[in-house]
């Protein structure tokens, strides 16, 4: 025991140690200095990151719900009804009637916590998305607690995580994705943090957010073998601590028996077979595959991956600026990846081939330091923070079905406390409050830029199901649809009714609309419909999220998270059923 704490005691902050030494002796360590912004005041820095979270998600507090929010409100809709049952129920989502226990592959935690809110608050985007603000404020905190145990600049770290595209459009919208990762990053400070004072308590309270990670969204139980492994790095053998892990092992077992009971197959197994299984248009193991992973990877960091930069020597700068180079030239010239055609349609070319080379600069700059650390094994928290990044890399670029923010989001705290970590070892990358800010400045600029076009984009769909109703609702058989998402959400709350390939029956008069840019979609019967008008709506200005190329929520739809150009309207076709030809 003794040597135990003779060992834990030598180990230099931001090493895994107990606790930082004073900030101001940094400078005569040959290290960065600490930041100089509220220096000694963590209340008011916590208090400064919950403001600027809730001043920047309040813009979207209106946002129209959104790609897969309605799965989430139609289970807690079945919740308020039937709390033990949240998928009992059918949903049209592919384009037929299926159970949603088929349908969904995200767990129930998240609709729990909207029925809890509606049945308080009500149903509104207002309500729901104010409710919302919680798990954002706390995946913000955490970052930054977590990072005041591993960097010298931890407030820092907690903008880098803050002001990305994929934080500010998860946080905007009711999915799973931010309510996981503040559990995420709660789980993993409470288990640093506990392996270190030995305290059973905060062992088990990190097992049960483990548990309650995964029940946010299945990808939380990634958190079990990556504790696991930081636990045996960090202590030279396998420590008594990891028996806590075993409280979200048989959380997660009662939950797969559960549902293997209810719906005739254990729904954590089935959304993980489905992850592997599903492909989008480029093959599971292919250079495209990792090309799209790493432009996602830097695109929803937005401008924060700069950072990383700064601690970068002259010649790795020169390198990387040259792989950006040739990334755009090679696309360019290819005017292919996948199925993807470059240059198509309204799409630039160059600006397409252009960001996903910057975007791939970016994912390079996040993956390398990480990859670096993990070769050198020689820091417990260092390798905590690169298995935590390369294991989510390699779950959204390679295992999952499809590349997106969303997979994305779980490694950007680890990204900023690593790039912030880096920034230490360069003694030459000392970076000012001039400096910081406008870095700061300018990855905000980014962020919220992206997050209000996706804001446009969301807002569309329920102004298309508005307009389409008011000039349509004399219909005497009413109106059918096409398309999901919230458009869907939308058209039902209006009375609309979905088109269900195996069951519907459409007859002359009938008003039926199609969406261009929506999923699981079929052509107008030909023969039997004539096209009565196109309906545009405004989707955005000169940022896009998912036109253009770009493919915020699946790399189906786009090379990249977001790009930039002038931005084509959302098109709602029109159609009148008509005697057969």
């Amino acid at each position: 025991m003794a040597k135990n704490k003779r060992r834990r005691a030598a180990v230099t902050p931001g090493s895994g140690g107990a606790q930082p030494s004073p900030q101001g002796s940094s400078a005569t360590s040959g290290k960065a200095p600490a930041e100089p912004i509220l220096t000694g005041r963590p209340a008011l820095r916590l208090l400064l990151l919950a403001g600027l979270t809730v001043l920047c998600l309040a813009p979207f507090v209106g946002k129209a719900f959104h790609i897969d929010d309605p799965l989430f409100l139609w289970a807690a809709k079945q919740i308020q009804a039937n709390p033990g049952n949240p998928y009992g129920f059918s949903v049209n989502w592919y384009g037929v009637a299926m159970p949603m226990s088929e349908v969904t592959k995200n767990p129930p935690l998240t609709s729990y916590y909207i029925a809890a809110v509606a049945a308080v608050a009500g149903w509104s985007e207002r309500s729901l998305h104010l409710a919302f603000l919680l798990p954002a404020i706390v995946a913000i905190l955490g970052t930054y607690l977590l990072a005041e145990r591993m960097c010298r600049r931890p407030l820092l770290a907690a903008l880098c995580t803050l002001f990305t595209p994929a934080f500010i459009v998860s946080s905007s919208n009711v999915m799973s994705d931010t309510l996981m990762l503040a559990l995420w990053v709660v789980a993993v400070a409470l288990w640093v943090t506990g392996l270190e004072r030995r305290s059973w308590i905060l062992l088990t309270l990190s097992g049960v957010s483990i548990a309650l990670c995964s029940l946010a969204k299945y990808f939380g139980m990634s958190l079990i073998p990556l504790l696991f492994l930081y636990s045996v790095f960090r202590e030279r053998r396998v420590p008594w601590a990891a028996a806590y892990l075993l409280v979200p092992v048989a959380l997660l077992g009662a939950y797969q028996w559960a549902t293997n009971e209810l719906y005739g197959r254990g729904l954590l197994l089935d959304a993980a077979s489905y992850a592997t299984g599903a492909r989008t248009s480029w093959s599971k193991y292919s250079f495209e595959k990792l090309l799209i992973g790493l432009g996602f990877t830097g695109g929803c960091l937005g401008a924060a991956w700069l950072f990383a930069l700064r601690s970068w020597r002259p010649g790795a700068l020169l390198a990387v600026g040259a792989i950006a180079i040739t990334v755009t030239v090679a696309v360019a010239s290819a005017r292919m990846i996948g199925n993807h055609e470059l240059g198509e349609g309204d799409q630039n070319l160059w600006a397409t081939a252009g960001l996903l080379g910057l975007f791939v600069a970016g994912g390079l700059s996040i993956l390398a330091p990480a990859i670096l650390a993990l070769a050198k094994r020689s820091d417990p928290d260092e390798m905590l923070l690169a298995l935590w990044i390369l294991g989510t890399f390699a779950f959204a670029a390679i295992v999952n079905w499809s590349t997106n923010a969303r997979s994305i989001l779980p490694m950007i705290p680890a990204a900023a406390i690593m790039m912030m970590r880096q920034l230490e070892h360069r003694r030459n990358a000392r970076l000012g409050v001039g400096p910081m800010i406008a870095g700061v400045a300018l990855a905000a600029v980014v962020a919220m830029g992206v997050g209000w076009a996706d804001f446009v984009y969301a807002n569309s769909a329920r102004q298309a199901a508005n307009v389409i109703h008011a000039k349509y609702q004399s219909n005497p058989r009413g109106i059918w649809f096409e398309g999901h998402w919230g458009f869907q959400y939308y058209m039902d709350a209006l009375s609309g009714k979905e088109i269900d390939s195996h069951t519907t029956q459409l007859y002359p008069g009938d008003i039926i609309i199609i969406p261009e840019n929506n999923t699981n979609v079929s052509p107008a019967p030909e023969g039997r419909t004539r096209l009565v008008e196109t309906i545009e709506i405004p989707g955005g200005r000169w940022i896009s999220t998912m036109r253009l190329g770009a493919g915020l929520y699946s790399d189906a739809f786009g090379l990249l998270p977001f790009t930039v150009g002038k931005v084509p309207a959302e098109r709602y076709k029109v159609y009148e059923g008509i005697l057969p030809q």
